[in-house]
């Protein structure tokens, strides 16, 4: 079966390169994609796909092979994103929530995102405010005692005009193995149809092969957890983004991370810095992202509960 999954996710990749090599425009379309959603990932410069060590809430929005590998049964979350401040035109506001259950080898999870873009002055047309939907729903199956399998199906809406609007489907595979502290994910994410303008331009949206590789070892009263995630975008891009989380008995947390990404990728390079607190299983975090000349004083914040 493991082997079968294997073949499956690699046709799938085949497919993809394949596809995205016929048309190769300059930029991405649909960049909230892959907007972090997880405060707590987030504060890692979004590395952290392979990590089961905290809340899945979000796995659908990320990697749902980790679902069945969840530490918690149950996982909910809701956060705020002030999102792209340092530019007036890439200003949003990102609010929404997801949920996530483990049914001994299997786990799903479900959420929705809803982002506001400040009120643009048309002149004579008066003002309007773009609006943005994102909703995804995933589940991931155990495989064996250290392989799961995980597919994520998400739905992407920019109204970019009050009568004009983009939508699109995307879909994510990703296989994970898991070692004791060692995690090891890889699939590809995000794939489907592109954005067609009027004149036939079509730009896709922002798929990749991805690799991610998260590891915990015990340091002092907590621990301390590594993560580097690793995505080749089928349009030429390469993004690489690396973390580090300390806990402190598993009730305080402080994180920092980079992200590199290649020029005019979807997500661009930044340095992000967080922290977070947890009791009796409600947690709260908060990311700060700088070093970026668009996404520069980015303020994340989540709140949850894991039972």
């Amino acid at each position: 079966m493991i082997r079968k999954s294997f073949i499956t996710l690699a046709a799938l990749l085949v497919a993809a390169v394949a596809g995205a090599q016929e048309v190769v425009p300059a930029n991405e379309s649909f960049p909230l994609l892959v907007t972090p959603r997880d405060a707590a990932l987030a504060g890692m410069a979004g590395a952290g796909d392979a990590s089961t060590s905290g809340s899945q809430a979000y796995a659908a929005f990320s990697n749902p092979a980790t679902l069945p590998l969840a530490p918690y049964k149950l996982s909910a979350g809701l956060s705020y994103a002030r999102w792209a401040p340092a530019r007036e035109l890439s200003l949003s506001h990102n609010m929404g929530g997801a949920v996530a259950a483990r049914f001994g080898r299997v786990g799903i999870s479900a959420g929705a995102f809803y982002q506001a873009h400040p009120a643009l002055d048309l002149g004579d047309d008066g003002t309007y405010a773009r609006k943005d939907l994102l909703v995804a729903a995933g589940a991931g199956i155990l495989l064996s005692q250290h392989f799961s399998l995980g597919l994520a199906v998400r739905y992407a809406q920019e109204r970019l005009m009050a009568d004009y609007k983009l939508s699109t489907v995307a879909f994510t595979g990703m296989l994970q193995y898991q070692w004791n502290a060692l995690n090891v994910a890889a699939g590809v994410a995000n794939l489907g149809a592109g954005a067609k303008s009027e004149n036939g331009t079509v730009s896709p949206l922002p798929a990749s092969a991805r690799l991610a590789v998260d590891y915990a070892l015990p340091l002092g009263p907590g621990s301390l957890e590594l993560a580097l995630d690793g995505d080749y975008y089928f349009i030429g891009k390469l993004s690489v983004a690396g973390g580090v989380s300390y806990d402190f008995k598993r009730i305080a947390f402080l994180r920092a991370g980079y992200r590199y990404a290649a020029p005019a990728a979807a997500l661009p390079s930044y340095l992000s810095l967080g922290a977070g607190v947890r009791y009796r299983g409600i947690h709260a975090d908060v990311t700060w992202l700088t070093a970026s000349p668009s996404l520069a004083n980015t303020l994340l914040v989540g709140i949850g509960i894991d039972l």
